[in-house]
């Protein structure tokens, strides 16, 4: 804090980029007033007297644009720069993975942290209902992304985090599945960061292994995978990404594909071409752990013939453990049992 400037009595007016002079705007909360230019191009002098001007920049080479800025405005107040940030102001960001959808598959850390936040961003997917009661002192909105109709975009919840966090506040990003399993939770990481926010994740229950397991279905089975992929097909796979699937599914690992049902024609007939056998059993699980939950068992060869019936969110898994349900049970698990 500037100790020695008698700022109760005047207006003060912050210069620099947005996110920084909204954090340095914590120091002056005695005075009068607080303006801020964030664009050079802005800059004009305001309607009100400014007793001191604020440069809130990195760098020497900012603040020599900002400080032309202000003399060519006609602004006649004593400036000073300032870098730093208020220890006592900083709040914290909290990256919480709430699994598929099932609030029993939250974690006791997820739940421990939501009982503390003052911010809850909330994903589409990620579970609401109780979200009340789990955080009863936190402002709670409601960010999430629908498919092909963004509600809030990506850098503005990154702003959100920011702004929430520097205000001093424990923000909260709820989201569904994993943060780090097509999450946008190292993005995110990565922009507090920058501001010089702590960030904690927790992980969660992702939905390419939780999905086909409620339905049954092992990702790997001894005798039969032992390895398997995760997917993101929301754009259509290129060739060299059909390639290794075809490969590993050929292979005998399994393929599990979230986001997945718009391009899963092309994602079928890519494999199909690549040779992967017609008969190499599927299921895609839509709307796991929610009310109208609904499994889908078929193969390569033959799930497109209900594709008018699948909506998004659904996951598909793809290979040889997807006949761990149905008539071939007994012949799949006599192959896991005999490498005992």
């Amino acid at each position: 804090m500037f100790v020695d400037l008698d700022i109760e009595n005047c207006s003060v007016l912050l210069c620099g980029e947005a996110t920084r002079t909204e954090r340095v705007a914590l120091k002056f909360a005695q005075a009068t007033e607080v303006l801020r230019f964030n664009r050079v191009e802005d800059m004009r002098a305001p309607g009100t007297p400014v007793g001191l001007v604020v440069l809130c920049v990195s760098d020497e080479r900012e603040a020599q644009k900002w400080r032309a800025a202000v003399l060519s405005s006609g602004i006649g107040a004593p400036s000073i720069v300032d870098t730093e940030v208020p220890a006592e102001s900083q709040g914290e960001v909290f990256l919480i993975g709430a699994g598929p959808g099932d609030p029993g598959l939250m974690t006791r850390h997820a739940l421990e942290v939501l009982s503390q936040a003052d911010v809850v961003l909330l994903d589409h997917l990620a579970p609401y209902q109780d979200l009340p009661r789990w955080a009863p002192h936190a402002e709670i909105i409601d960010v999430g992304k629908i498919p092909g109709k963004h509600r809030v975009p990506q850098r503005e919840i990154d702003q959100l985090m920011v702004r929430y966090a520097l205000q001093g506040k424990k923000v909260a990003r709820l989201k569904g599945g994993d943060p780090y399993v097509f999450g946008r939770g190292a993005e995110e990481l990565y922009v507090c960061e920058k501001e010089g926010i702590p960030v904690k994740v927790f992980s969660g229950v992702t939905s390419s292994i939780s999905l086909p397991a409620m339905a049954g279905v092992p990702l790997t089975l001894r005798g039969v995978s032992h390895m398997f992929t995760v997917v993101s097909a929301h754009q259509k796979l290129t060739d060299s990404e059909l390639d290794q699937l075809s490969g590993l599914l050929k292979d005998g690992g399994t393929v599990s594909i979230l986001m997945g049902v718009k391009t899963l024609p092309h994602t079928i007939a890519g494999l199909l071409e690549r040779g992967v056998r017609p008969d190499m059993p599927m299921v895609t699980v839509q709307d796991g752990f929610r009310a109208h939950q609904r499994e889908y068992f078929s193969t390569v060869g033959t799930c497109l013939e209900n594709y008018d019936q699948l909506k998004p969110p659904a996951v598909t898994t793809i290979g040889n453990v997807c006949a761990a349900v149905g008539e071939n049970r007994e012949e799949l698990m006599g192959k896991a049992f005999e490498t005992h």
